[in-house]
C-alpha cells in the first residue's frame, strides 16, 4: 500500500475578499436575499397577488434594496423613503401605537377627499387605518 501525503495552505487574502468584497460570495448572497424580501414586501402591499389595496402604487414602487458596507462587512438594507410608509406599516388611530381615535385639533370636524365618491367626507373622529406589516412579514422570504 502506497503512502500518500498532501498539504494545504489557507490563503487569508482570498478568504477575506470572499467575505468582505462587494463582489464576493457573501455580498452576492445577501443581495439575492434582499431582493427576495423586496419582492415579497411589494406583494404584501397588494395589487400584485393579493387584494387591491393600492391607490397610486407610490409606496410599492419606492421599496428598494441597497448593498452597503458596515464596519468593513457587507450588509443589505431593504426599505422605502416614502414618509407615510410607517403609518401603513404600523397603523393609525385605534390600530396604531397610541390606540385612540383620530380627532381634529383646531376644527370641529376632519375633512378628506374620498376617492370612492369623488367628494369631500367629514367626520368628528375616525378609527384610523389597520396596520399592514408588509416589510416585517416579508423577512421570511430571506430564509428560503
Amino acid at each position: 500500500m502506497a503512502t500518500v501525503s498532501f498539504s494545504h495552505r489557507l490563503d487569508l487574502t482570498a478568504v477575506r475578499a470572499l467575505l468582505t468584497s462587494p463582489r464576493g460570495g457573501v455580498a452576492r448572497d445577501l443581495l439575492r436575499r434582499g431582493l427576495k424580501v423586496e419582492t415579497q414586501a411589494k406583494r404584501n402591499l397588494g395589487g400584485v397577488d393579493g387584494p387591491k389595496r393600492v391607490d397610486t402604487g407610490r409606496l410599492r414602487a419606492s421599496i428598494n434594496t441597497q448593498l452597503i458596507s458596515r464596519n468593513g462587512a457587507p450588509a443589505v438594507i431593504v426599505g422605502t423613503n416614502v414618509f407615510y410608509a410607517l403609518f401603513v406599516h404600523d397603523g393609525t388611530g385605534l390600530y396604531g401605537p397610541r390606540g385612540r381615535k383620530i380627532t381634529p385639533k383646531r376644527a370641529k370636524a376632519l375633512r378628506w377627499h374620498s376617492k370612492k365618491t369623488g367628494r369631500y367626507a367629514y367626520a368628528k373622529s375616525t378609527r384610523g387605518m389597520q396596520r399592514n406589516r408588509f416589510l416585517k412579514n416579508a423577512l421570511q422570504a430571506a430564509r428560503d
